[in-house]
C-alpha cells in the first residue's frame, strides 16, 4: 500500500480481480469507499483461499493435526492482513475527511501532442538567436527555415521545450514569420491579426533592439495589403498572430512568449480560432484566468507547464497538485518593472488573479525577491510554517533553496511560474513531480 500525500493525491489500493491474485490499481483521489472495497475484497479472497487449501489438504491425505496447524498459520496470516487493511481503511478515512475541505487543484490542464502534428513557433529563441551567432541557430540562417532535426532548434527557453516535443512526438516545426506592423504615429507599432486589423501592440524593443531586424513594407503588385514594417524575427503571440491565424488549419499548437498583455490578448485570439497555446514564459498568462468558462473556448491555453513523454508522443501539463483553501501561500513579487527582474512578479500576478476571479479569500503573503532570491520566499515559508509557495526559478541560486525545502517534507509544495523556460526550473518539475505544478488557468475549485 502506497499513499502519496499532497502532490498528485494518488492512492494505490489492492483490488480483487475475478479469478486472479489481488493486484495494484492506481486511482486519483482517496476515499473511504475505495479502502472498504480493498478491505472486503481481501477478506473474501483469503476466505476462499482458506477453504480451497482445506479441501486440498484433505484430498492429499494430510493428517488432521498437521491440517489444523496449517489452517492456524493461514488464519494468522489472514488476521495480520486484515489488521493491515484496517489501518489502510483508517488512513483513507482520515484522508477523505481532509479531502472534503475546500481545495484548489492546479495542473490538470494538458495538451497532448501526437506524432506527425505541427508546432507553429516564434522565430526568436526557437528558430534562431543572437546568443549563438556562429551556431546552426545563429542569425545567419533564414528566419523562415523549417528545422530538419532538433540540432536546428535553439537550445534554450522556448526552443528547449520545443526540442523535447520534437524528440518525443516527432512533431514538425513551422516558423510563424514574418509579422506585419503598422505605426500609430506616436512611436508605437501594432501587429496584424490575419483579418486585416492591427490590434496587438508590439514592445518597442522588438522593433528597435538587436537582433530584431525590420524592413519597410512593400505590398505585392495588385495587393491591397497595408503595413509600415515587416519583422522577420517574431517574438510573442502578438507577433505570430497573423501567420498563426492564416495557417490555423496547418498547425496543432502555437508556442511563443506571453510576457505582455498584448501577447496574452493574441494568445486568446488564437485559441478562439482553434489553436492550442503554450507559453513557457507566462508573465501575463494569468490575465486569461478561467478563459474556458468565460469565453466558451474548447482549446487549451497553458503557461509555464512541464512536458513529459507519453505512450503516443508528448504531454504538456497534466501535473496536478492540491492546495487547501485555508492554507497560507507565500509568493514572490517584485516592483522592478524596468529590469530583467520584472518577471519575478509572475507568482504574485497569478495568485492575486486566482483569488480575485474565483473569490477564494486565500491567505497570501508576498515576499519581495528578484532573480536568484527565491530563498527569501522559502525562509518566510519556514518561519510561518507554510507549506505552499509560489516562485519563479530561473537560476541555480533559485533552484537550490527550493529543492532543499521540497526535500524536507513531502507536504511542502511549490507552484512554479515563469520557470519551465529555464533548465533549473524545469529540473524541479522532473525531480519533484508530486510536489510541484504550474500556473493553471483553468483550475478545479472544490468548495
Amino acid at each position: 500500500m502506497k499513499a502519496i500525500l499532497g502532490g498528485r493525491l494518488e492512492l494505490w489500493v489492492f483490488l480483487q480481480k475475478p479469478k486472479t491474485l489481488p493486484c495494484l490499481v492506481r486511482g486519483r483521489g482517496q476515499t473511504a469507499y475505495r479502502s472498504r472495497i480493498c478491505l472486503y475484497s481481501m477478506i473474501e479472497y483469503l476466505k476462499s483461499k482458506v477453504v480451497f487449501l482445506s479441501e486440498k489438504s484433505l484430498r492429499s491425505g494430510i493428517t488432521a493435526k498437521n491440517q489444523i496447524n496449517y489452517l492456524k498459520v493461514l488464519r494468522l496470516v489472514a488476521l495480520l492482513m486484515v489488521i493491515g487493511l484496517c489501518g489502510i481503511h483508517s488512513i483513507a478515512t482520515a484522508q477523505e475527511g481532509a479531502a472534503s475541505k475546500p481545495r484548489i487543484i492546479l495542473g490538470l490542464s494538458k495538451i497532448e501532442l501526437n506524432p506527425g502534428e505541427t508546432i507553429g513557433v516564434q522565430v526568436d529563441r526557437v528558430i534562431r538567436t543572437s546568443c549563438s551567432p556562429n551556431s546552426s541557430t545563429g542569425l545567419r540562417i533564414p528566419a523562415n527555415r523549417i528545422p530538419k532535426n532538433v540540432s536546428e532548434i535553439v537550445r534554450y527557453a522556448e526552443g528547449a521545450r520545443v526540442r523535447e516535443m520534437v524528440n518525443w512526438s516527432s512533431a514538425k516545426v513551422f516558423p510563424l514569420t514574418p509579422a506585419r506592423a503598422k505605426g500609430n504615429g506616436q512611436g508605437y507599432y501594432f501587429a496584424a491579426d490575419g483579418q486585416g486589423k492591427f490590434p496587438f501592440l508590439i514592445s518597442p524593443s522588438k522593433i528597435t533592439d538587436p537582433p530584431f531586424s525590420k524592413t519597410v513594407f512593400k505590398p505585392a503588385k495588385g495587393s491591397n495589403e497595408t503595413a509600415d514594417l515587416i519583422c522577420p524575427d517574431t517574438h510573442g503571440f502578438n507577433m505570430i498572430a497573423e501567420q498563426a491565424y492564416l495557417h490555423r488549419k496547418d498547425i496543432d499548437l502555437a508556442v511563443a512568449c506571453m510576457d505582455l498583455p498584448a501577447k496574452a490578448e493574441a494568445a486568446l485570439y488564437l485559441a478562439k480560432n482553434g489553436i492550442n497555446i503554450y507559453a513557457p514564459c507566462d508573465r501575463f498568462a494569468s490575465n486569461l484566468m478561467n478563459y474556458k468558462a468565460k469565453f466558451g473556448i474548447n482549446r487549451t491555453i497553458l503557461g509555464s507547464a512541464p512536458i513529459r513523454q507519453s505512450e503516443k508522443g508528448a504531454i504538456i501539463g497534466d501535473h496536478p497538485l492540491a492546495i487547501y483553501s485555508d492554507e497560507t501561500i507565500v509568493v514572490e513579487y517584485t516592483d522592478r518593472n524596468d529590469t530583467m527582474d520584472r518577471y519575478c512578479d509572475t507568482p504574485w500576478r497569478y495568485f492575486n488573479r486566482l483569488n480575485q476571479v474565483y473569490g477564494l479569500n486565500l491567505s497570501i503573503i508576498r515576499v519581495y525577491a528578484n532573480a536568484g532570491e527565491a530563498g527569501k520566499v522559502v525562509r518566510q515559508a519556514e518561519a510561518i510554517k507554510a507549506q505552499v509557495i509560489g516562485v519563479r526559478v530561473c537560476s541555480y541560486d533559485d533552484y537550490k533553496p527550493v529543492a532543499q525545502w521540497l526535500k524536507k517534507d513531502l507536504m511542502n509544495r511549490a507552484v512554479l511560474l515563469h520557470s519551465v523556460a529555464y533548465n533549473q526550473g524545469n529540473a524541479l518539475f522532473e525531480e519533484f513531480p508530486t510536489q510541484t505544478t504550474f500556473g493553471d488557468l483553468n483550475p478545479i475549485i472544490e468548495r
